[in-house]
């Protein structure tokens, strides 16, 4: 699985080589790399223009490598213009030490009508200084390696996820690889997360991580690596090997549509829930399960998706313009040494009403005539706009919409009672009635 030697190019060499110009977008990452050939995805990348391995004719041209198109996607191709010196394509980040943390690929190639004889690199990390084993890391090579040993045989094109441990050790043996039967998707997405002792790698059908998981592989123990000035590369070329005819290839090509590369050991990230009723004035509470040790967590609530300014607690109450939408919260955590990680819940139900805490008012005040009743309301929820209403034997009296009311003649030898209302912007409205008095005197 692993790369014959390749040739080390010192950054002296791309010295006058400026950067073509390039749709991709992405804003630069804090530490790009040195300027080569284009940018693209955050990094400066350099296209192979000089020979040697692992190519079997040691030949390359750096026009086989296009720059990012108006999608931002990059192009590799395999040219036999003679049809008997097959040209590969290969490009290396001019950053030298990316370390631990997450890489991803996006590649549009049916790996499966892969010719024989050709070799897709891929993305793979490699340090030509850091023997034995190169720091080489290969997340995603498919080959048929040769097509045999006897000329017109065919192997199965296969995929692997692996590394080399001791680069002066043949295959099986100084490597530590995983291979997998390749399907005919047309987009795959491939992820690796490179921290110390372990690597773990996956391939997803399509784009991004959402599609069908084909394959995990995790690989551990004192053989993984440790990070160097490994730089990362992308190529494809052609074999010698095997009995294939390597001179003969045909033009191939690979389109890598995205590239990210997320630096630090991954945090253990559970995604978090929120307990609570979705109901105005009620308190939700973020859950945000169990991180890894010493991981300091920030909170920010989020309602249809946009964020609310100032609710970055672990709880949220509630509010009137809540109502009607559904909340979420992500919650991000930090640690030395460790990538950055935000997961975000699930969202809530839609958030209704709120129910108002609405005391029974009570009547205190001397029941003669003259004398002035007062309605004691109680303690309603804060912010709530209470209106009066007073009723004789039943009937409401006209005009009686104090929170007192001073008894007069007709009131004599009936009872009296008062009808509290309760409005709240995102409250249901409520109405509290007393109890009856006894009669006037």
């Amino acid at each position: 699985m692993g790369l014959a030697v390749i040739a080390a190019v010192g950054l002296s060499m791309f010295t006058g080589m400026g950067p073509s110009s390039a749709a991709d977008t992405t804003p630069m990452a804090d530490d790009p790399g040195p300027v080569g050939s284009f940018a693209w995805k955050g990094f400066n990348w350099q296209k192979r223009f000089w020979g040697g391995a692992p190519m079997y004719n040691a030949s390359w041209d750096a026009n086989n490598v296009s720059n990012p198109d108006a999608n931002g996607y990059v192009k590799l191709s395999i040219t036999n213009p003679t049809g008997s010196a097959p040209k590969g394509a290969e490009f290396q980040s001019t950053r030298e030490g990316f370390g631990y943390g997450t890489y991803s690929t996006t590649v549009e190639k049916d790996v499966s009508a892969l010719q024989k004889e050709v070799v897709w690199g891929c993305l793979f990390t490699y340090d030509p200084a850091a023997e034995p084993g190169y720091t080489e890391i290969d997340l995603c090579e498919a080959s048929a390696w040769g097509g045999g040993a006897a000329y017109g045989e065919n192997w199965p094109v296969t995929q692997g996820h692996g590394y080399w441990f001791d680069a002066t050790k043949p295959p099986g043996q100084g490597n530590n690889t995983v291979t997998f039967d390749v399907t005919n998707a047309p987009i795959l997405t491939h992820r690796m997360v490179w921290e110390p002792g372990k690597i773990t790698f996956e391939t997803f059908a399509g784009e991004g991580y959402t599609g069908p998981l084909l394959k995990r592989t995790v690989l551990q123990g004192s053989t993984v690596p440790v990070p160097a000035k490994e730089q990362i590369h992308f190529n494809l070329w052609v074999t010698g090997g095997g009995g294939g005819n390597a001179a003969a290839v045909a033009p191939e090509s690979v389109t890598i549509r995205d590239f990210s590369f997320v630096p630090g050991i991954p945090l253990t990230a559970p995604t978090p829930t929120v307990t609570g009723t979705a109901a105005v004035g009620s308190t939700l509470t973020a859950a945000p399960g169990t991180w890894t040790t010493g991981t300091a967590l920030t909170y920010q609530w989020y309602r249809n998706g946009v964020a609310i300014a100032g609710a970055t607690n672990a709880t949220r109450v509630l509010a009137a313009a809540d109502q009607g939408t559904k909340l979420t919260v992500r919650v991000t955590g930090t640690k030395a040494g460790y990538a950055t990680t935000t997961k975000e819940s699930a969202p809530t139900a839609t958030v209704v009403a709120g129910t108002l805490v609405a005391p029974v008012p009570t009547i205190t005040g001397t029941l003669t005539v003259g004398s002035t009743l007062t309605a004691n309301t109680g303690t309603w929820t804060s912010g709530t706009t209470l209106t009066y209403q007073w009723y004789r034997s039943g009937v409401a009296i006209s005009g009686a919409t104090a929170k007192t009311y001073t008894l007069v003649s007709a009131d004599q030898a009936d009872t009296m009672s008062v009808k509290v209302t309760g409005t709240n912007p995102g409250y249901t409205t409520a109405a509290k009635t007393s109890a009856s008095t006894a009669v006037v005197a």
